[in-house]
């Protein structure tokens, strides 16, 4: 018996539609009567992943992940059976049931613990940027441009001078100080005791995926302060190279625009959105990495760098420009006029200039080149230095993964485009470029697409291989799929007659439902002791909804496990000493049976 009755486990299920929940972590788009988008569970290029409504379930047809939406936060945010349930019952605002609110909760360091000692923080920061010591906080946000229903939006706060001001709450809330430390919250002390991590500093609530908050950014107020900004230290919950800030605002028109817009600066996100711009993410004080590229890749199929004009912003642009492209995302730069942060261009010039500024970015490849071109003339433009222009372009291009991004005739476009402007054949360029692609290295086997074939796939879900013409399996996919059929199959069958330990199992608690009247998918996955079961249940579900003739094929599956069973048990007797009786028994039994499945006796 699990710490919650099934039918509490049925009533959050039923709260929670999978497509919604699927959908804040991975952009889907409907195909038919289901949904398809990039599995979050393996690098994924292609949609791999379909989320069934009418199911309420998701399937991988690469790596074998499925279930439905217990298993899915289960497995994306590493949580238990209990604590997926207790997630998703406070995502759709489901009391506990009486019976399990009446034993206390022990608080450990799970997420879902260590999240709600970041909730107590953040409901804290953000009234204390309203009280008297919070004044000089909100006159400087007030300064910046930010009016007040986008500070209340966006959660912003206020970490008072205190040393010990969310050590303090966090204790009253319930929450001992090993919980505290691990939730980036507070320091401890070589002395002994600790002291809160943020202090006198603007506070940025950082969201993850599913939209809690689970870390902050601080901004110094006192002019003497070394860092500037500061993030929450890395913990369970938060990994700043896998989470881009603002995610929580924009994914909804980044999905609906199929673009993302990447900055660099907390207010770089925040006047945008509140211009109208609403798909500006930013990266956490650290330079782009692969994980940021494959969490965009799941809502975005095109990226728009909004960087600085200067030097760094250039350099940055390009360095997460080889990122992308080793991803084959299309991306594209957008350059602010000199002397402007985007977020001082979006409250200058408005969200309709902005967004045209975006919209006119040019093509990543041609701002690289425009850069070079840039330094080619400014160096006289002499041969010396063209040749070296070039060569540094074209190393770009095939360097870090991006060559095999670019197709041959992006590449014979781009050759033709530079020997244009600088006078040169091109068909000199495409074998300079050959020449530097064959020298590349090769591609990190982890940045290869993961395929599998059929019988991986079976290994993935814990299915034999070639277990398509399997009895155990066809009746288990028949029963799943029309769990009406059940009653056949038990007058003559029981779980004991499964050979294969995982189908056994799993007929165990399909007999078990289906005595209650109770069988159906949904039921089982509702199951905490089948949780780890579920990619193979969703497997046999689906493989079953594609057959035909259900009803001869059940038929025919029981009588093969039947006639197995049968000469198992004969193959037993003939082993030990019969007398006259006895293989006299034997003989009436099998003349009992169908002459034409009938195992001979010798």
């Amino acid at each position: 018996m699990g710490l919650f009755p099934e039918y509490f486990i049925q009533q959050v299920l039923q709260a929670t539609d999978i497509v919604d929940l699927v959908g804040r972590y991975v952009a889907l788009q409907q195909k038919g009567r289901e949904f398809v988008g990039l599995c979050p569970f393996h690098d994924d290029h292609k949609p791999s992943m379909r989320v069934s409504p009418a199911k309420q379930i998701y399937k991988c047809f690469s790596c074998g992940a499925g279930g439905n939406s217990l298993q899915f936060v289960m497995n994306f945010e590493k949580l238990t059976f209990p604590e997926a349930v207790r997630s998703l019952a406070g995502q759709a605002n489901i009391p506990l049931p009486t019976d399990t609110e009446a034993v206390p909760q022990q608080r450990g360091m799970s997420k879902n613990d260590l999240a709600g000692a970041v909730e107590v923080a953040a409901k804290f920061y953000q009234q204390q940027l309203y009280e008297p010591a919070g004044a000089a906080a909100l006159e400087y946000v007030r300064s910046r441009g930010l009016s007040e229903e986008s500070i209340e939006r966006f959660g912003l706060g206020y970490a008072p001078e205190s040393w010990d001001s969310i050590a303090r709450i966090g204790r009253q809330s319930g929450y001992n100080e090993e919980q505290l430390v691990a939730a980036g919250l507070v320091k401890r002390r070589e002395s002994g005791g600790c002291f809160d991590y943020f202090r006198n500093r603007l506070i940025f609530p950082i969201h993850d995926q599913t939209g809690r908050v689970v870390a902050f950014g601080g901004r110094a107020l006192a002019a003497d302060e070394k860092a500037k900004y500061l993030n929450s230290p890395e913990s369970a919950l938060f990994d700043k190279s896998s989470l881009v800030y603002g995610l929580q605002f924009a994914r909804e028109a980044i999905v609906k625009s199929t673009r993302a817009v990447v900055v660099e600066g907390y207010f770089d996100v925040l006047l945008p959105i509140q211009a109208g711009v609403a798909n500006v993410v930013a990266t956490l004080g650290t330079a782009l990495t692969d994980r940021h590229v494959r969490l965009l890749g799941r809502y975005a199929r095109e990226v728009v760098l909004l960087f600085d004009a200067d030097v760094a912003g250039a350099a940055a642009a390009e360095r997460a420009l080889q990122l992308f492209l080793s991803q084959r995302m299309h991306v594209r730069v957008a350059t602010i006029p000199a002397g402007k942060d985007p977020c001082d261009f979006a409250l200058a010039a408005g969200g309709p200039a902005l967004q045209e500024l975006i919209d006119q970015a040019p093509d990543a490849m041609q701002y690289v080149w425009d850069q070079r071109y840039a330094a080619y003339q400014a160096a006289g433009g002499n041969p010396a230095e063209r040749n070296r222009v070039i060569e540094d372009f074209l190393t770009f291009i095939v360097a870090s993964g991006s060559y095999g991004a670019i197709d041959e005739t992006r590449r014979a476009g781009l050759a033709q485009h530079i020997a244009h402007i600088v006078n040169v054949p091109a068909i000199d360029l495409q074998q300079q470029m050959k020449r530097l692609g064959r020298r590349r290295p090769p591609a990190h086997p982890a940045a290869q697409e993961t395929s599998l074939n059929p019988a991986q796939v079976g290994a993935v879900v814990g299915i034999p291989a070639g277990a398509a013409g399997n009895p155990e399996r066809n009746i288990l996919e028949i029963l799943l799929d029309q769990p009406e059929l059940f009653d056949d199959a038990a007058e003559r069958i029981d779980p004991e007659h499964f050979n294969d330990a995982i189908l056994r199992a799993i007929a165990h608690r399909v007999w078990d439902k289906g005595h209650q009247g109770q069988l159906s998918l949904e039921n089982l996955l509702a199951m905490e002791e089948l949780a780890g079961l579920a990619p193979v249940l969703t497997e046999l579900s689906i493989a079953g909804q594609q057959r035909g003739q259900h009803a001869e094929t059940l038929a025919e599956a029981v009588t093969k496990i039947l006639d197995r069973h049968d000469k198992a048990d004969l193959e037993s007797m003939k082993r030990s000493e019969l007398d006259d009786d006895q293989l006299r028994q034997l003989q009436e039994r099998f003349r009992k049976t169908d002459p034409t499945k009938r195992p001979k006796i010798r």
